[in-house]
């Protein structure tokens, strides 16, 4: 089944005022041009609006033209489906709305010719309200609008159905094919929603499945619970016979009393280990106070000693002292004679610099003097320079005061001519247009308002006022134009213009030409003053009172050179050396005399600390003579030697006793004592505690065996081993439910995958042969919802490139969007479907080689379609090999 537009006229819709029609349609490409809202795609919205709105809709307001209410928006299209002509007529708006459908000798009407509409080309209507996307099945798959070319999903899922029922019809009838289809679908959605009741998309239990997992894992751990509880209650009942047995053997044999025996017999050992120690104590005490005794009498003797040592040394650095101080004597003598020397040397220096200074000062000041000299007279001609700018400035404000029009009077007159203009022009448009065309030597008079005229020939009036036409032999006409608009709109323009003319007059203005002259003097006389104030300004940028000040500065610069010049000494006879020689010269020799003077300081205080330790040496050897030689020192000195003799055979007898009271304690070993003593009184401590603890023991598990045989145990554990088994066999029962529909699911998946690449293989087929066109050696994947899903391409350096569908740019969407619609149109042709494609304003987004490309695919498409292309860009479309018709 095949379908050709043929003709399209519209009236009364949009821009289409007037009846518009296209003729003489052809099978293949059509090409429509037109500039910018010049048409195009209000011919597209009148083809849609004639197939997919209801005609008694009243939501087509927008095909109406602007401002008029009482329109009636119609299209008629005259076309062929299956070699029958047939014609659509769909008026809509207004009373007289309908709408007739003509398929060779059969018509329907209303409603009727809608549904068989509808039925023929495969879409359907609104149940109310506008249509919209998903009503449109297949033409709202292949009639694209402007800007959405690239927007293929939506549209491909509303055209679905028809799209399968089309495959379906080029492939054999099988359970496979069936379960693709929507019925399958909804078969395999219904199992798989009871399969995900009982497991995750993972395979993991949920809902009622995880809660009978929960139960069971719940009831295990209770029944953990009494069998842990049985067999503490058995633990505790072999515990209570050995805690019973061991308490009687205790009571029978009481182990605690031998060790309380060995204990008392360890504690009187530590008494006599005691007794020993403080004798030891006594006998090492005595032993310390003979060795201190003898360390004094030792350092006594070695006191006289280390006296006639000091004698000896005390003689040599006297000698020593002696050589040092005559030494640093000749070294005073020889620093005071460099010292004076220099200090002569250092004081000429200063005398000669001081002159070369006072030379420095005198060449400074006159350079000072004739620095501001210059500046005073730089200053004196900016002076003069400032004043004869500001006199023009002043000229310029003068003359700028005197002009008393202001750019808001001029933005106000503007208003006023445009306002009266505007009303020139509206009444120009409602005015009456008289055209008359009079045979040679015909006359007719026009009589009215502003005279008389006689008009012969050809031309054109426009009548904004009531006139008389006479009309020899035959009579007169009367024209009233307008009506009252004409009326107002022509005493509202007088009024206009004498408002703007009383404005003018108030000014003291002809128009608003000689305004606009004032203005831009004005504002140029306002451009010269800005400049001359930038003038003055670059001639004194701090201004008039910082030039004075620069003034009596350079004055009062010139008279303190002047004073300070006549204040200086007169210039010597000789020339005066340079001012930094005899800088450095000064500082060096002053530098030489203050190092002078700092070793002349040094040599001093060495010849001072060289007699004062000379006098400390003498002094020193005088006193360790004196004590040496003093008898009574003499006397102590034999007295410690013989007590010295005496001790050495008391510290014999005092030694030995300690070694032999160390002696014996050291066999008796004290801290093994003590060790037996601590491990003794633990072990009756011990013995007793668990002796009463185990009496408790006995007391708390006697008691608690007592409640434990009363709480039934055992039909605790029964009762809770049937709720297990119970809960376990509802689990099991789940398991094998959702293994079963995770099986069914799987099969009925896989055969619906190699159904659906059944459905897919010819819209592959075909998208292949428009995709070589496009971009050689590339292919691309059919997804589940038949539309483009993944194209697989090559890159420059033998990669492979694989971009998803929504990955790929605007441009590259656009483009496989149409070659979609291309192979969708040709499976549709092969199932007999009827196909029209309608292209408004496409691949615009497309670069040149591709547009190329495209031409190519969109050529061999209308082979086999009727292609209607609207574009506004006629210059990229001239080889296509059919002529574009401009609309207009």
């Amino acid at each position: 089944m095949s379908m050709q537009l043929t003709r399209l006229r519209v009236e009364q819709l949009r821009q289409f005022r007037q009846s518009f029609e296209l003729r003489e349609l052809t099978p293949g490409l059509n090409i429509f041009t037109g500039p910018n809202e010049g048409g195009k795609s209000t011919l597209v919205r009148a083809i849609r609006a004639a197939f997919f709105e209801r005609y008694r809709s009243k939501v087509v307001e927008d095909l109406r033209p602007r401002g008029d209410s009482s329109a009636m928006p119609s299209v008629e299209i005259d076309f062929t489906l299956n070699q029958q002509a047939g014609r659509l007529h769909k008026s809509f708006l207004g009373s007289r709305a309908r709408c007739s459908l003509t398929l060779g000798d059969r018509t329907w009407d209303g409603s009727d010719a809608e549904d068989q509409l509808a039925t023929l080309l495969g879409f359907g209507y609104a149940g109310k309200g506008a249509s919209k996307a998903e009503h449109w099945g297949i033409p709202g798959l292949l009639w694209v609008e402007q800007g959405t070319g690239q927007e293929l999903a939506e549209a491909a899922t509303h055209a679905r159905d028809h799209i399968h029922t089309a495959l379906q019809e080029r492939i054999s009838q099988s359970s496979a094919g069936s379960l693709a289809a929507t019925g399958g679908d909804e078969l395999l959605a219904e199992f798989q929603a009871q399969r995900d009741e009982l497991l995750t998309s993972a395979g993991k239990p949920r809902a009622a499945y995880q809660d009978a997992i929960t139960q069971v894992q719940q009831l295990q751990h209770t029944l953990g619970e009494v069998d842990g509880r049985v067999a503490t209650y058995q633990q505790q009942v072999d515990q209570l016979a050995r805690l019973r047995a061991q308490h009687l053997q205790d009571e029978q044999t009481r182990p605690w009393e031998p060790l309380r025996e060995q204990l008392a017999v360890a504690r009187q050992t530590e008494q006599a280990l005691a007794q020993g120690a403080r004798q030891l104590a006594d006998a090492s005490a005595a032993l310390q106070q003979m060795q201190r005794q003898r360390e004094l009498l030792l350092e006594q003797i070695q006191s006289h000693e280390r006296l006639q040592v000091r004698l000896a040394q005390g003689r040599l650095h006297c000698e020593q002292a002696a050589q040092v101080l005559q030494q640093a004597g000749e070294a005073a003598t020889l620093a005071q004679r460099h010292a004076d020397e220099a200090q002569v040397s250092a004081e000429q220096a200063h005398e000669t610099f001081a002159m070369a200074r006072q030379e420095a000062t005198r060449a400074n000041l006159q350079v000072q003097w004739q620095a501001a000299s210059e500046a005073l007279d730089r200053h004196q001609q900016t002076l003069q320079t400032f004043l004869g700018s500001q006199q023009q400035l002043d000229e310029l404000q003068a003359q700028a005061a005197t002009c008393t029009l202001t750019e808001a009077d001029v933005h106000e007159l503007r208003q006023l001519e445009r306002a009266w203009q505007d009303l020139t022009l509206q009444r120009t448009a409602v005015s009456t247009r008289l055209q008359f065309t009079l045979q040679e030597g015909q006359i007719i008079a026009l009589q009215g308002s502003s005279g008389a005229e006689q008009l012969q020939g050809q031309g054109e009036r426009l009548l904004a006022n009531p006139v008389n036409l006479s009309l020899p032999g035959l009579g007169e006409l009367t024209i009233t134009p307008g009506g009252q608009d004409l009326a107002g709109l022509t005493k509202d323009c007088e009024a206009a213009q004498a408002q703007l003319q009383h404005r003018l007059q108030a000014l003291g203005l002809v128009d608003v030409a000689q305004a606009e002259a004032h203005l831009s003097q004005f504002q140029t006389l306002l451009i010269h003053i800005k400049h001359a104030r930038q003038a003055l300004k670059q001639i004194v940028p701090e201004g008039l009172d910082r030039l004075k000040e620069r003034l009596a500065q350079a004055e009062g610069q010139m008279q303190s050179s002047q004073t300070a010049l006549a204040q200086l000494p007169e210039a010597p006879a000789q020339p005066a050396s340079a001012l930094e020689p005899a800088e450095l010269a000064q500082q060096a020799a002053d530098s030489v005399a203050l190092r002078t003077r700092s070793v002349l300081a040094d040599a001093q205080q060495r010849l001072a600390r060289a007699e004062v330790d000379h006098q400390s040496r003498g002094r020193e050897l005088e006193l360790v003579t004196e004590e040496l030689n003093n008898s009574e020192r003499q006397a102590r000195q034999q007295q410690a030697q013989q007590q010295l003799g005496q001790l050495a055979q008391d510290l014999l007898v005092q030694t030995a006793l300690v070694q032999e009271c160390t002696r014996v304690l050291d066999q008796a070993r004290p801290d093994i004592v003590q060790q037996d003593i601590e491990r003794l009184s633990r072990s009756v401590g011990q013995l007793e505690q668990a002796h009463s603890q185990r009496h408790t023991e006995i007391q708390v598990l006697d008691h608690a065996l007592q409640q434990a045989g009363a709480a039934g145990l055992d039909e605790q554990r029964q009762t809770a081993a049937g709720d297990l088994s119970r809960a376990s066999q509802r689990v099991q029962e789940l398991l094998r439910r959702a293994q079963a529909l995770s099986l069914l699911c799987a099969k009925l998946q896989s055969r619906r995958q190699a159904a659906l690449a059944k459905l897919q293989a010819p819209l592959r087929q075909h998208l292949q042969r428009y995709l070589q066109l496009l971009f050689p050696h590339a292919s691309v994947e059919v997804g589940e919802q038949l539309t483009p899903d993944v194209l697989l391409r090559r890159t420059a350096t033998g990669a492979e490139d694989v971009g998803t569908f929504a990955s790929l740019s605007f441009g590259a969407r656009e483009q496989l969007g149409l070659i979609s619609r291309f192979a969708y149109a040709d499976l549709l042709r092969e199932a007999g479907r009827p196909t029209l494609l309608i292209l408004d304003d496409a691949l615009v987004h497309s670069d040149g080689e591709r547009l190329g490309q495209m031409k190519r695919v969109l050529f061999d498409a209308a082979q086999r379609h009727q292609v209607l292309l609207f574009t506004c860009h006629p210059e990229d479309w001239r080889d296509m090999g059919v002529e574009s018709r401009a609309l207009g």
